[in-house]
C-alpha cells in the first residue's frame, strides 16, 4: 500500500504543471504575485494538475491516449484504412478547429500505427505537458523563431519519423457564420516536395464554445494584437470533456501535385477543403 501510494505522489510531482515558473522562465524575472494568480485563474491550473495526475507517467501516444480517456471524449475515425503502412515517411496534415485537444485526439489515433515515433511542430504551451514533449517541436507563437527551431523542423523531415502538421498555425476563426482555418503557410508543401514526403489529408470536425470566437473577433474589432483568446484554450480544453470529436482521414496524394499550374494558384487549405467535399 505505501509502494503504491509513493508511485501516486512521484507521479504527481512529475506532471505537475507550474505556471509560475513558466511565467518566470518566459519573462526571465519573478512575476507579480497578482499576475501569478491570475494566470493561474485564467488557465485553471488546478483543474489541469488534478487530470495530469490521473493520467500519470504516460508518455508519448500513450499520454495522448490518456488525455482523451480522462476527458472522456469519444473520437469517432473515418477512413482509417487510409493509414499508410509504417515504414516510410509521411506528412500528415490537418486542419485546426479546437487547439490542442485536436492535436491530442488525432495524434492519439494516427501515432499508434508508426512505431517508428510520430513529430508535430506545436505550441511551445503545450510543453507544459511532460507526457508528450518528446513529440513535439515547440514553436514559440509570441516571440521569434530561433535558427535551432529551423534546424529540428529540417531533421525531423530528413528522419524516417512521420511528421503531422497543422498548417494554419493558429486555431480556426469564425467569419460570416463558417468556422474554418485561416489561409494555411505553404512552407510545408516546399518542404514535403523537398524531403519526399507524400502527404495524408485529415481534417478534424469540432469546434470551441461560442464565446472563443466572440472574444476573437471583439479583439480583432479592437485592434489589439496580444491573442488574448488563445489564453482561453486551457478552457476550451475543459468544455470539450464528454464530447465527440469526428476525424476523417483522406486517401495519401503526392506532394507534387501542388506543382501543378493550378494548385500554385490556390492556397493549400482550399484544396483541402475541396478534397473532402
Amino acid at each position: 500500500m505505501e509502494l503504491i501510494k509513493l508511485k501516486l505522489y512521484l507521479c504527481k510531482m512529475i506532471t505537475q504543471v507550474n505556471l509560475q515558473n513558466m511565467l518566470e522562465e518566459r519573462m526571465k524575472c519573478k512575476p507579480k504575485r497578482w499576475l501569478v494568480t491570475l494566470i493561474r485563474w485564467i488557465l485553471i491550473e488546478d483543474w489541469l494538475n488534478e487530470h495530469m495526475a490521473n493520467i500519470g507517467d504516460k508518455q508519448g501516444v500513450d499520454f495522448m491516449q490518456g488525455v482523451v480517456d480522462e476527458l472522456d471524449i469519444k473520437v469517432q475515425v473515418v477512413g482509417e484504412e487510409n493509414l499508410p503502412k509504417a515504414g516510410t515517411p509521411y506528412m500528415f496534415v490537418c486542419n485546426h478547429p479546437l487547439g490542442g485537444v485536436d492535436v491530442v485526439s488525432v495524434a492519439s489515433v494516427v501515432g499508434k500505427h508508426y512505431p517508428e515515433g510520430l513529430k508535430i511542430p506545436a505550441n511551445d504551451f503545450l510543453m507544459l505537458l511532460t507526457g508528450i514533449k518528446d513529440m513535439l517541436i515547440p514553436v514559440n507563437k509570441i516571440g521569434g523563431q530561433s535558427r535551432s527551431l529551423s534546424e529540428k523542423i529540417n531533421q525531423a523531415y530528413a528522419s524516417d519519423t512521420q511528421l503531422m502538421f497543422f498548417p494554419a498555425g493558429k486555431v480556426s476563426r469564425e467569419k460570416n457564420g463558417v468556422i474554418a482555418d485561416e489561409e494555411w503557410k505553404k512552407n510545408f508543401v516546399a518542404k514535403s516536395i523537398e524531403y519526399k514526403r507524400n502527404i495524408v489529408p485529415i481534417r478534424i470536425d469540432a469546434k470551441n464554445s461560442r464565446f472563443f470566437y466572440i472574444v476573437a473577433k471583439l479583439r480583432a474589432k479592437l485592434g489589439i494584437k496580444f491573442n488574448i483568446e488563445m489564453a482561453l484554450l486551457v478552457r476550451e480544453l475543459r468544455k470539450q470533456m464528454h464530447k465527440t470529436i469526428k476525424i476523417t482521414i483522406g486517401k495519401p496524394f503526392i506532394s507534387h501535385i501542388f506543382q501543378c499550374k493550378w494548385f500554385t494558384s490556390i492556397n493549400p487549405s482550399s484544396y483541402f477543403c475541396l478534397y473532402f467535399l
